[in-house]
């Protein structure tokens, strides 16, 4: 089955994880701008939304600003990647039971930035995770080398899609 990614935090973030994802998977990328093909069948599905769509099998939610969808089923194997300050989106998390993953730069967060430079970051994962795979990730820290300068949410969102898709690693080469 195909791995839906839903991302409501942004083109910017969308494009991000299309060229990070399409280095080992095909993706099937639909943006509010443009539909990006794979060559052969998708292995995953890579869809920028304005709201929240309900998706079958494994599925990854990237929120932002989630309001209340009438009659909204989450699958129960949705996970949520939300900012921390992003009270709505919490809401939103609590209220449908998503298994959830907060991003930002408080010790209670399950990722955030230890330090940040031009050219690198390091991202620390505070507490072990599940990947999607039924993979569990320790709590460590994770050196990036950036090409250009990032937004510190799309910087943590990026990650924490890759650490649940099994892809970690991913975040050893440049972004």
């Amino acid at each position: 089955m195909m791995l839906t990614i839903v991302v409501q935090a942004g083109e910017e973030l969308l494009y991000s994880l299309y060229r990070a994802l399409s280095r080992s998977y095909e993706v099937l990328c639909v943006g509010q701008r443009e539909v990006l093909l794979p060559d052969i069948s998708p292995d995953i599905l890579l869809l920028g939304a304005k709201r929240v769509p309900e998706c079958d099998g494994d599925v990854i939610y990237v929120l932002k600003d989630a309001q209340e969808e009438e009659g909204f089923l989450p699958s129960p194997h949705a996970v949520a990647v939300v900012h921390s300050q992003d009270e709505s989106s919490l809401r939103f998390c609590a209220k449908h039971h998503l298994r959830t993953l907060t991003c930002g730069l408080s010790s209670k967060d399950t990722l955030t930035l230890s330090s940040v430079t031009a050219e690198s970051a390091v991202i620390c994962l505070q507490r072990e995770i599940g990947t999607l795979g039924g993979e569990v990730l320790e709590p460590y820290e994770i050196p990036v080398k950036l090409r250009r300068a990032v937004d510190r949410m799309e910087l943590l969102s990026l990650a924490a899609v890759l650490l649940l898709c099994g892809e970690g690693g991913m975040l050893s080469e440049p972004l």
